[in-house]
C-alpha cells in the first residue's frame, strides 16, 4: 500500500448498530446460504472468549482488531469446507500485527512481532448457540 492511500486506524473505528439492523444483516447472510443451511453445514457465527480477545487487543501497539474470513479446505475427507474467522491485532497505521514470516502459522506480514498472536478456533453457531434468547444489558 502506498503512503498516499494509507489511512490511520483510529482506536474507535466501527459503529454500533440497532438490533433490527443486525437481524436484517444476519437474515440476508442466512438467505444467501440457504443451501448450506438445509444441509446442516451453515455456520452463522463464531464465538470467541473475552480472555482471548482481550489478550489479542492488549498486544503492544494494538489499536484495532481485524477479522478475516477464512475457509479451511476439506482435510479429513468428509467434503466439508469449514468457515473460519481469523482475528488479528492492527496498529494505528493499519498494519496487521503478525508473527515473523518464518513462523509456519503466518502468511504475508505487514508488521512482525515475535510474540504476536493470531486468534482462530472460535466456537461455531449453530452448535455453540443459545436457543435464540437474549440477555438484557446490565445497568
Amino acid at each position: 500500500m502506498s503512503d498516499s492511500t494509507q489511512r490511520p486506524i483510529p482506536a474507535d473505528a466501527g459503529g454500533f448498530i440497532s438490533r433490527e439492523e443486525m437481524e436484517t444483516l444476519c437474515k440476508n447472510h442466512d438467505d444467501e446460504h440457504a443451501q448450506q443451511k438445509s444441509m446442516g453445514t451453515h455456520v452463522k457465527a463464531m464465538c470467541f472468549g473475552k480472555d482471548k480477545v482481550l489478550e489479542l487487543l492488549n498486544q503492544p501497539d494494538c489499536t484495532a482488531l481485524r477479522i478475516y474470513y477464512g475457509l479451511k479446505i476439506d482435510t479429513d475427507g468428509d467434503g466439508i469446507k469449514e468457515k473460519k474467522m481469523v482475528l488479528v491485532a492492527v496498529d494505528s497505521e493499519g498494519n496487521d500485527i503478525l508473527p515473523p514470516a518464518g513462523d509456519p502459522a503466518t502468511g504475508s506480514v505487514a508488521k512482525s512481532m515475535s510474540s504476536a498472536l493470531i486468534l482462530d478456533q472460535g466456537l461455531p453457531c449453530p452448535t455453540y448457540c443459545s436457543g435464540g434468547g437474549t440477555k438484557p444489558p446490565t445497568q
